[in-house]
């Protein structure tokens, strides 16, 4: 595993720079990130470059054995360009420009943008793409942040309207796919679907659900067009990623990790709630460029941040438990964000290695003896046998329309994760289109969209003798976010031998027996064909006595959400006891590693 940090030199005078290099080499980093914000530093007004800063930095780092990772800055276009050419702002739904002076302020579909961004990028690339001294590279920062995926201007609209057409062909096709019929929707030509902005009540389901699609692929097309630059000007095996915030739905993850073959996350535990929320987010990205790809983490927390609602402390033994948590889950590198606290700007509480003045932070020392440790532990990679199925696309569908408010396509996979993860077990956050036969078990908790691809996955999945395990309200919609009209789930109900006749949201009183576990909020009313019974409602209830778990030949329909059932499920799959609390266990290589999250303690036992 690779360790490095965040630094800013352009932020720090340059006679400071020989220092903080020493104190790197000293605290044992392999890799330093450079340059991701430094647009207006390396171009002062159009078309005058100033490398010098940044030659002595690269040049500097590598004469002292360490490798830089070299961000182009699109995240933060310079105000002389703002200036010039004001379409590049993002727009509002009320049609405002939304100002610079910040970060992520910019139409990713502008051609401006991407016109500007490009010319950066090749500039970087033709003073840098062959220098030894770079180690790898982050296209753009975190995008999709901040809602910054979706703008609503013209040049959007128009750009929405030909997306549209190349997908359907014709207005017809839409109109019949959409199901437009409803409420009198019908569009007479492409151009005539506008961005679903707020409007009476919400807008229909299937435009909401293109115009996440559009927006996601818009944002991949503009980091794609960086890739091919990049790659086309570096020697072959350099890392070339993106980092994504770990909790952002604006983008896919897996489009954006699988152009370059590396995905990577910003890991800030104070920003979600709980150490398994942490280790579902490092298992989500672990696997997004591919089930054998690689994953790293750009930016790792090591103490306070200034955006949190509480920016609480963090306490000692924290950080070091924090990077064996993503070594242990499988990790290729890790920057701690960031070397030195900001003096200037919107980030002066967030702390970093070193305090506002440059001496070492007291979890200076903690990172320092942690790298060393995790490094003498030459951890094996994870080998997961249950593989949790994900997908932003129902993500976004769920979203969209959730039956009950507030419920996410996160909590609905969040529940079977920390259900395998009680048990001790490792879990794959995979796509649906990825190897599923490469698992003994596949959960599916929240695979709501139907097509001949997924259910074609599933049938080769079962056919190499995996379990697959469907969730509730699964296969309900169609590509468009159609209800089916087939038996659900659809496209394997006859597979099944069962079919759900009633998909509920309900706050009664019902368990799942035998296990006397909560059903969950969602719950699915089965009819029972050719399939074994595993599992029925109880309660006061008259869903007391149907099914809610059924299995044929491998594959079992769950028409349960809850947690516990969950769990109480796999244990009987697995013949496996809860481990209780917060408590993780890894099983790598010979050595069982336990982290305690309670009392920050890391055990390994043979």
């Amino acid at each position: 595993m690779q360790f490095g940090v965040c630094w800013y030199p352009e932020q720090w005078p340059q006679e400071r720079w020989a220092t903080d290099i020493e104190m790197m080499v000293d605290l044992g980093l392999d890799l330093v990130r450079v340059g991701e914000f430094a647009w207006a530093r390396l171009e002062p007004e159009a078309g005058r470059f100033d490398w010098g800063w940044l030659d002595t930095v690269i040049e500097s780092v590598g004469e002292a054995g360490l490798g830089v990772v070299l961000g182009t800055p699109t995240a933060t276009p310079p105000v002389w360009l703002m200036r010039a050419h004001p379409d590049i702002m993002i727009t509002d739904q009320r049609g405002a420009r939304v100002p610079y002076g910040s970060r992520r302020h910019t139409c990713i579909t502008s051609a401006t943008y991407r016109r500007e961004s490009l010319r950066i990028t090749d500039a970087l690339v033709g003073r840098y793409g062959a220098n030894p001294a770079v180690a790898g590279w982050q296209v753009d920062n975190e995008p999709g942040n901040h809602d910054s995926a979706r703008c609503w201007c013209d040049e959007c609209e128009v750009a929405f309207s030909r997306w549209l057409e190349d997908r359907f062909g014709t207005i017809d096709a839409l109109n019949e796919a959409w199901g437009t019929i409803f409420w009198s929707q019908t569009y007479p030509d492409f151009d005539s679907v506008r961005l679903p902005r707020d409007t009476m009540t919400s807008q229909h389901p299937a435009l909401r659900l293109a115009h996440r699609k559009f927006a996601s692929d818009q944002s991949v097309d503009f980091l794609r067009s960086q890739f091919e630059r990049i790659r086309a000007g570096v020697a072959p095996g350099i890392p070339i990623t993106t980092n994504l915030y770990c909790e952002d739905l604006n983008v896919d993850a897996r489009a954006v990790a699988r152009l370059g073959g590396v995905a990577s996350m910003d890991n800030y535990p104070h920003g979600v709630s709980t150490p398994f929320d942490t280790a579902y987010l490092l298992d989500l990205h672990a696997t997004a460029s591919g089930l054998d790809g690689q994953a790293w983490i750009m930016e790792q927390q090591v103490g306070p941040v200034n955006w949190t609602d509480e920016n609480p402390q963090v306490s000692h033994g924290q950080a070091r438990l924090w990077l064996w948590q993503s070594a242990l889950h499988g990790y290729d590198a890790s920057l701690v964000f960031r070397w030195r606290a900001a003096r200037y700007g919107q980030e002066q509480y967030h702390t970093g290695l070193l305090r506002h003045d440059g001496t070492p932070e007291r979890v200076f020392d903690e990172v320092r003896s942690t790298i060393s440790e995790i490094n003498r532990a030459a951890l094996p990679k994870p080998k997961p046998k249950i593989a949790i199925v994900h997908s932003y696309k129902d993500a976004w569908a769920i979203e969209i329309n959730p039956h009950r408010r507030g419920l996410s396509h996160r909590d609905l996979l969040f529940e079977a994760y920390r259900a395998v993860r009680s048990l001790g077990l490792d879990a794959a956050i995979v796509d649906s289109t990825d190897d599923l036969g490469a698992f003994e078990i596949v959960l599916a908790p929240a695979i709501q969209i139907s097509t001949p691809e997924r259910i074609a996955a599933i049938e080769r999945a079962l056919a190499a003798d995996t379990e697959v395990i469907l969730g509730a309200r699964s296969f309900v919609i169609d590509r468009e976010n159609a209800w089916s009209d087939r038996p659900l789930p659809a496209g394997l109900s006859d597979r099944l031998g069962a079919r759900v006749i009633e998909p509920t949201s309900q706050n009664l009183a019902v368990t799942i027996e035998p296990w006397g576990t909560p059903a969950g909020i969602w719950t699915d009313v089965l009819e029972v064909d050719s399939a074994e019974v595993v599992a029925r409602y109880g309660g006061s209830t008259y869903l007391d006595g149907s099914p809610a778990v059924v299995t044929r030949d491998g594959l079992t329909y769950a028409g349960f959400t809850n947690r516990e059932s969950w769990q109480a499920l796999l244990a009987d799959r697995t013949g496996l006891s809860p481990i209780g609390g917060n408590i993780e266990r890894f099983h790598r290589g010979d050595a069982l590693w336990t982290i305690d999250h309670d009392s920050r303690l890391i055990t390994r036992s043979e």
